[in-house]
C-alpha cells in the first residue's frame, strides 16, 4: 500500500488546456484538476498545438494545479526523461492529436511499458482512438470510457470490459448562485451547429416551423483565452462565438436541444443544462439516454424536424416544463464529480 500520494502522468500526442479544446479535452482537464484536489500528484506531457498563436504556445506551465509540459519535437525522448525524473505510479492516456498515427502511439506505449508502469486508456470516442490502440489493447492495464453505451461498444469490439466514469460538468458551467433560482432565458439553445450534431434539423425549425422563436447557436470547441461572448443576430437566430463563459450561455437559455444525427458517446451538455434548471430535448441515440434520463424528452424519430417542433411546443406547458426540471434535478444527482473522481483513484490504487 502506498503511504504517499499517487503520482499520475497523463501522456497524449496532443496539446492541453488551455488552447482550442473539444469536449474530451475539457473533461480530461477537469478530471486532472479534481484529482489534484484529492491529493493525487498530476503531470501532463503533450504536444504544442501547431496552429495556435504564441500566447498558447507555452512549454511549461500550471493549469489549475496541473503541471503541464508541452514539447514540439523529441516526444519519446522527453517522455523517457520525464518518467525517469518524475517516476510516476501510473500513466493515463486518452485523446490523441489529429496527426498522430498508430506507430506514434505504439512508441509511446512501449516506452512506458519499458519502465513497467501500468497504462490506462480513457476512451471518449470509438474512432479513431480505438484504431490507434488496436494492436496495444492487450498491453493496457485498464480501459475507461464515458458511458455504458460506449462500454458495450468497446466490449463488443475488443472483448474487454471497460470501467465507466462519466465526464460530469464543471462548476464553470453554472449560472453562479442564480442556478438555484427558476429564472429562464429566452433562447432555444443549440451547441456546436455541425451537420452530425443536427444542424439541418435546427435550420428547418428556425427557417420554417418556429420562425417566431428565438434560437441561440453556440460554436463548439471553446477558446479559453477569449473573454466574454460575442453575439451576432441574424433574423431569429443569435450566433455566439467560442467562449469559456458557458454560464452566461445558460443564463440566456430557456430550452436546450441536442438533435444529434450520430451516436453521441455521452452528451455532457445535457447534464450542464439540468444543473442550471433547463429542460432538454435530445435525440434518442448513443449515450444520450444516459445523460438525459428522465430530465428531458428523448426523440425516437430524431431525423424528423416535426418531432423536435412538437417537443418544443410541448415544453411550453408550464406544468410539464416544471416536471421536466424537477426530474432533471433528481437525475443529475447520479453524476457526482466527487464520485467519478473517486472511481479514478480506486482504479489507480488497484493497478498500483
Amino acid at each position: 500500500m502506498l503511504t504517499r500520494p499517487i503520482k499520475l502522468l497523463i501522456v497524449n500526442h496532443r496539446w492541453w488546456y488551455p488552447t482550442l479544446v473539444n469536449g474530451a479535452d475539457v473533461a480530461n482537464h477537469e478530471f486532472a484538476r479534481r484529482l489534484v484536489t484529492k491529493g493525487v500528484e498530476v503531470k501532463v506531457l503533450g504536444m504544442v498545438a501547431p496552429d495556435v498563436d504564441g500566447t498558447t504556445r507555452r512549454r511549461n506551465y500550471t493549469a489549475d494545479g496541473v503541471k503541464v509540459q508541452l514539447v514540439q519535437s523529441d516526444f519519446i525522448k522527453n517522455l523517457s526523461n520525464l518518467i525517469e525524473s518524475y517516476k510516476p505510479d501510473i500513466v493515463l492516456t486518452s485523446t490523441q492529436g489529429k496527426n498522430s498515427g498508430a506507430e506514434d502511439v505504439e512508441r509511446m506505449v512501449n516506452i512506458i511499458l519499458h519502465y513497467s508502469i501500468p497504462v490506462v486508456l480513457y476512451i471518449h470516442d470509438l474512432n479513431p482512438v480505438m484504431n490507434l490502440f488496436e494492436n496495444l489493447k492487450d498491453d493496457l492495464a485498464a480501459v475507461i470510457t464515458n458511458s455504458h453505451y460506449m462500454a458495450d461498444k468497446i466490449q463488443e469490439k475488443w472483448t474487454i470490459i471497460p470501467h465507466v466514469i462519466y465526464p460530469v460538468p464543471s462548476s464553470v458551467t453554472f449560472k453562479g448562485s442564480s442556478h438555484l433560482t427558476s429564472e429562464e432565458g429566452e433562447f432555444i439553445t443549440f451547441f456546436n451547429p455541425l451537420p452530425h450534431k443536427g444542424r439541418d434539423i435546427v435550420n428547418e425549425l428556425v427557417n420554417t416551423k418556429l420562425k417566431d422563436r428565438s434560437f441561440l447557436f453556440v460554436e463548439g470547441f471553446m477558446e479559453p483565452e477569449s473573454h466574454g461572448i460575442a453575439l451576432l443576430r441574424t433574423g431569429n437566430v443569435v450566433h455566439a462565438k467560442r467562449s469559456p463563459d458557458v454560464a452566461s450561455v445558460y443564463l440566456m437559455t430557456k430550452t436546450l436541444i441536442i438533435p444529434s444525427q450520430w451516436e453521441e458517446p455521452f452528451g455532457r451538455v445535457a447534464l450542464e443544462a439540468m444543473y442550471n434548471k433547463i429542460p432538454v430535448i435530445a435525440s434518442n441515440t448513443g449515450g444520450l439516454p444516459e445523460s438525459v434520463g428522465e430530465g428531458g424528452l428523448l426523440i425516437d424519430d430524431y431525423t424528423n424536424p416535426d418531432a423536435f417542433e412538437e417537443a418544443i411546443i410541448k415544453m411550453d406547458d408550464d406544468d410539464f416544463r416544471q416536471d421536466m426540471i424537477r426530474a432533471g434535478q433528481i437525475h443529475m444527482k447520479r453524476f457526482s464529480m466527487d464520485k467519478q473522481t473517486a472511481l479514478f483513484i480506486k482504479i489507480f490504487k488497484k493497478l498500483i
